[in-house]
C-alpha cells in the first residue's frame, strides 16, 4: 500500500470504525437511548465507563484527522482537519466541562461547511455531483437544527447521528476520489 494512499483508505474505513466503535460503546452503556440521550451522555464524568465513549471519540478523531489531512493535501478539504481537532476535544472534555458544547458544535459546523466548500469546488471543476453534496450538507445542517430546536426527540443522539452519517458518507466519497487520483 502506498503511503500516499493511506489517508484515502482510512477515509473508506471510517464508517466501519464508527459503527464498530458505537456498537461497543452502546454495549457497555445499556441504559443509553437514541431518543432520550445525547451521544456524549455516554462520556459523562458521572458514567463509570465513560472511557469507552471518550476513548473511541478520540481514536476516531485521530483517524479522521489523518484522512482529512490527506484530503487537504489533494485539495479536497479546507476545514475538516480542524473539525477533527474539535471532535478530539469533545472526547477530552466530557459534557460537564465548558469546552464540550462549543467543541461539539464547532465539529459539526466545520465538517458540514467543508463539505459545502469542497462540493462547490468540485462543481466548478466539472463534477456536478459536487453541487449535490453541497446542497445535502446544508439540508443536513438545517434538519439537525430543526430537530434540536423543535425538540423532536428528548435527546440529541438522532440529530447527531444524522450529521455523522452525512460526514461519513462524504469521507467515503473523498476517499474514492483520492484513490482515483483526483486532485484539485
Amino acid at each position: 500500500m502506498e503511503s500516499t494512499k493511506l489517508p484515502a483508505y482510512i477515509s473508506l474505513l471510517l464508517p466501519l470504525v464508527f459503527l464498530i466503535g458505537l456498537i461497543v460503546v452502546i454495549y457497555h452503556n445499556p441504559w443509553f437511548s437514541f431518543t432520550d440521550n445525547a451521544l456524549s451522555d455516554m462520556g459523562s464524568v458521572r458514567n463509570p465507563v465513560n472511557y469507552y465513549f471518550n476513548g473511541f471519540l478520540m481514536l476516531f478523531a485521530v483517524l479522521g484527522f489523518i484522512a482529512s489531512l490527506g484530503a487537504f493535501k489533494n485539495g479536497l478539504s479546507y476545514l475538516m482537519p480542524i473539525a477533527m481537532v474539535s471532535l478530539f476535544l469533545v472526547g477530552i472534555f466530557p459534557e460537564e466541562y465548558p469546552l464540550h458544547t462549543p467543541s461539539a458544535i464547532l465539529f459539526y459546523v466545520l465538517a458540514l461547511a467543508d463539505i459545502v466548500l469542497i462540493g462547490l469546488k468540485l462543481a466548478r471543476s466539472g463534477l456536478s455531483v459536487g453541487m449535490l453534496w453541497a446542497i445535502l450538507s446544508v439540508v443536513t445542517f438545517v434538519v439537525m437544527l430543526y430537530m434540536v430546536k423543535a425538540r423532536v426527540f428528548k435527546g440529541l443522539a438522532i440529530p447527531e447521528l444524522i450529521g455523522a452519517a452525512m460526514i461519513l458518507a462524504w469521507f467515503i466519497y473523498i476517499g474514492l476520489l483520492q484513490l482515483k487520483g483526483l486532485e484539485l
